[in-house]
């Protein structure tokens, strides 16, 4: 049927109604369609259509996949003192309604300008958070045993909040991040100002201003600095449950760790967000897309070797690295070939990225973990998720949703919330309410026989002991960390407004937030996206 047909018949002309006039009430019917055709209201109704189709078709389900025999969480009921057990998948369901429920939030509905994995991403990298999630952070500074330093970002401050029993969060970034992270600030955000709850974010060697202090960065297969954190940690809240969370890279050295530790790990669960999962097989996607090889290789490439930069006078004598590689190189594989396998001791890059992969000590970890993954993340691609490894362990819960982005997931007309903070925070509180005693007195949480960290000392040297630099001497006595002065990072309103992350953060850091995108390169990313959309159009 043509298009004249249709409108023919909509306007009440068509021959085929002839026969109505053979009847009054046919003529009646017949003039009252002529006078008032449908077409009007059709017209009216046709953008309600559009939008709802466009809708429906945008909105994105939350798929979940575990082990079909889920491992079972202890409940203690305070009231009576006693302890239950219940499957965990179950308790997962019926505490996390944004997980498992789409009538209460299990729905992820994209801006609609924002459809497009590509366009959260790029959103994620530009968009200027400086006027939300404001955090008033206190900074500590650990010494590594090789001499390095990282960074821990307490919130809120130990002096607001003394060292007790509070349940705390521990937040890995990703590549390059930090605190300042708009989708770090997001969940500190709404774990202690709505929930009441402590927040550490352990920023990595030379992220987030912290100094390089020795001849080493980070990557993805390193875990020892995470350990050490983790024992401070421990030392300084004894009495505190402790659960954390990484995003991209951060999510998957978490996963890493949580593997090496297995039944010994000090965190009741975790969860990991737009984790990579297996980096040669993420690498190898990247390098086959058009944005990827033009956009976020070399965004990614880009921020590590800035970093690298900054601090070259660690490896200017060095004869592992060639600095003026490093300068040629463009892309975070050229990054990873000239600096991080070789510093690291990989033999190829290819070695570092299959021996980094989380993907494959998923099936030793042996606490309660959450994956949550965008399956049109153009970083950490969907062909790379563990599907059967989170099947084949009692302990995992995977859930995806359509869209998303890489660390995206912005909903709302002007998109300034994430929806994916909001089943992390039901699932670290799920798993914090289930036992509320404190670790001494829950039977499953006692300070575990296996030692924290693999130490020089333990291959029969004498290694330096861990030092920390804090304001407090309360929180040193607790620690057993020296005291050195150190900056306050703060944010407050009027900070915001002079587009400052923290108090003394220089402008150069802020500019390394948003994702794995530089706010500097939008137009070099924009004109290689619009080209992208363009030819996939035709």
């Amino acid at each position: 049927m043509d298009m004249e047909t249709v409108s023919q018949l909509l306007l009440g002309s068509h021959p085929s109604l002839g026969f109505l006039n053979g009847t009054d009430a046919g003529a009646r019917l017949l003039k009252s369609h002529q006078d008032k055709p449908l077409v009007l209201p059709l017209l009216a109704l046709l953008p309600v259509l559009v939008f709802s189709l466009f809708r429906l078709y945008t909105t994105s389900p939350v798929a979940l996949f575990y082990n079909k025999n889920p491992a079972t969480i202890k409940l203690y009921n305070k009231h009576s003192g006693k302890t239950r057990e219940e499957n965990l998948v179950d308790y997962i369901k019926r505490k996390c309604p944004s997980l498992s429920d789409p009538s209460r939030g299990a729905l992820f509905k994209p801006t609609l300008w924002m459809t497009s994995g590509h366009l959260q991403t790029a959103y994620a990298a530009y968009r200027d958070f400086d006027d939300v999630y404001i955090i008033p952070y206190d900074r500590e500074l650990l010494t590594t045993p090789d001499g390095g330093t990282v960074s821990i970002d307490w919130a809120p401050s130990l002096a607001k909040m003394p060292a007790d029993d509070t349940p705390t969060l521990v937040l890995l970034h990703g590549l390059t991040g930090g605190s300042h992270e708009s989708y770090i600030r997001a969940l500190v955000e709404k774990m202690t100002r709505d929930h009441g709850y402590r927040c550490v974010v352990f920023n990595a060697r030379a992220c987030a201003n912290t100094e390089l202090t020795s001849a080493q960065l980070y990557c993805g297969s390193w875990t020892e600095d995470l350990r050490m954190v983790v024992k401070h940690i421990r030392k300084v809240l004894p009495e505190a449950k402790l659960m954390s969370v990484g995003f991209s890279l951060g999510a998957n050295i978490l996963m890493n760790y949580m593997g090496e530790e297995g039944d010994q790990c000090e965190f009741l669960g975790a969860m990991s967000v737009g984790n990579p999962y297996d980096l040669f097989g993420t690498g190898l996607a990247i390098d086959r897309g058009f944005l990827g090889r033009n956009v976020y290789s070399p965004a990614m490439g880009g921020n590590l070797k800035r970093i690298f930069m900054k601090h070259t006078k660690w490896f200017e004598d060095s004869d592992i690295v060639d600095i003026e590689a490093v300068k040629r190189g463009r892309t975070i594989r050229d990054f990873d070939d000239q600096v991080t396998r070789k510093v690291f001791k990989y033999r190829t890059v290819n070695e570092y990225y299959r021996m980094a992969s989380s993907s494959q000590r998923l099936l030793d970890i042996k606490r309660p973990f959450l994956c949550l993954s965008a399956l049109d993340d153009p970083i950490a691609v969907r062909e790379c998720l563990p599907y059967d490894e989170i099947k084949g362990n009692p302990y995992g819960l995977l859930a995806t949703t359509e869209r998303g982005g890489h660390l995206g997931w912005f909903e709302g007309f002007w998109s300034q919330e994430r929806w994916c903070t909001q089943p992390l925070a039901e699932y670290c509180m799920a798993l914090f309410n289930a036992d509320t005693r404190p670790v001494s007195e829950t039977p499953s949480m006692k300070p575990p026989v296996k030692k924290m960290a693999t130490t020089a000392a333990e291959d029969g040297e004498d290694s330096p002991p861990e030092k920390a630099s804090l304001e407090r001497s309360n929180i040193s006595a607790s620690s057993g960390a020296t005291t050195k002065p150190v900056r306050r990072l703060s944010r407050s309103r009027s900070q915001a407004r002079d587009r400052s992350h923290h108090h003394n953060h220089p402008e150069e850091e802020r500019r390394q937030g948003g994702g794995p995108l530089r706010r500097k390169s939008f137009w070099a990313t924009l004109v290689p996206l619009a080209v992208y959309f363009l030819m996939k159009r035709r």
